[in-house]
């Protein structure tokens, strides 16, 4: 079960003398919770769709029995809100999906059932969530389709999804022209800060490589730059 700052449903104990539900409060701060209190103290925290799920009020008996389907369904709904927050800034996949609600320790059970309704509402999409991935990366620098493949097989997408969207994206240019884009602008700042030739080559190097290109790639682009230089990258 979820552990949180505020006491929640879950973390509550029912007491055999004190079962009665004597107020129930709508939080300031959040106004899909509510605080229940019981026998004058408060017990925990619960969403208000609980509320109106179960129907309960002021001077309901909580049982074993209720506490439990009350536990259960508040903790869904509580996973549904982690979930649709975490995705109103951005596309996420699946797989950071399902690493958010474990870091929010819900249980994996909750996690197995929510995620197929969100798949099928749309809002969890591997193959528009990598296009979109691909696209913003692109979009601030040159990155090889290596480099870009590695990152979204450890978000999670398959090797098909990632062989389609990076097989639609290559269609716009190839590897070492994306190489060659990204060394000429990584070119124009070294020759401002450093002097030495050589030590510039192997920088302007060893930066293509960080961007995921390929050695053979890099060596042809070292050369197109530096066609005047008889040296063997």
């Amino acid at each position: 079960m979820r552990k949180t700052k505020e006491a929640s449903i879950s973390a509550y104990r029912l007491k055999p003398d004190a079962s009665i539900i004597t107020a129930i409060t709508y939080q300031k701060r959040d106004k899909l919770r509510a605080s229940v209190f019981i026998a004058g103290e408060f017990a925990f925290g619960v969403n208000v769709a609980t509320i109106e799920k179960f129907r309960f009020r002021k001077g309901d008996e909580l049982d074993a029995a209720l506490l439990e389907r009350l536990r259960e369904f508040d903790e869904r709904i509580s996973a549904k809100r982690v979930t649709a927050k975490f995705l109103n800034t951005r596309r996420r996949s699946e797989k950071e999906v399902r690493e958010k609600l474990r870091k929010e320790q819900f249980a994996d059970e909750i996690i197995d059932e929510i995620i197929p309704e969100v798949l099928r509402s749309g809002l969890i999409d591997d193959e528009a969530f990598a296009r979109a991935f691909v696209h913003d990366k692109r979009l601030v620098k040159p990155v090889s389709s290596r480099q870009l493949g590695l990152e979204l097989r450890r978000k999670g997408i398959s090797k098909a999804i990632v062989a389609t969207v990076l097989g639609e994206a290559d269609e716009d240019g190839t590897e070492e022209d994306r190489a060659l884009k990204a060394a000429m602008k990584k070119w124009e700042q070294l020759q401002r800060r450093e002097l030495d030739d050589k030590k510039r080559k192997l920088k302007l190097s060893a930066f293509l490589g960080s961007r995921g290109f390929e050695y053979d790639v890099v060596k042809t682009v070292l050369r197109k730059l530096h066609a005047e230089v008889e040296e063997e990258f």
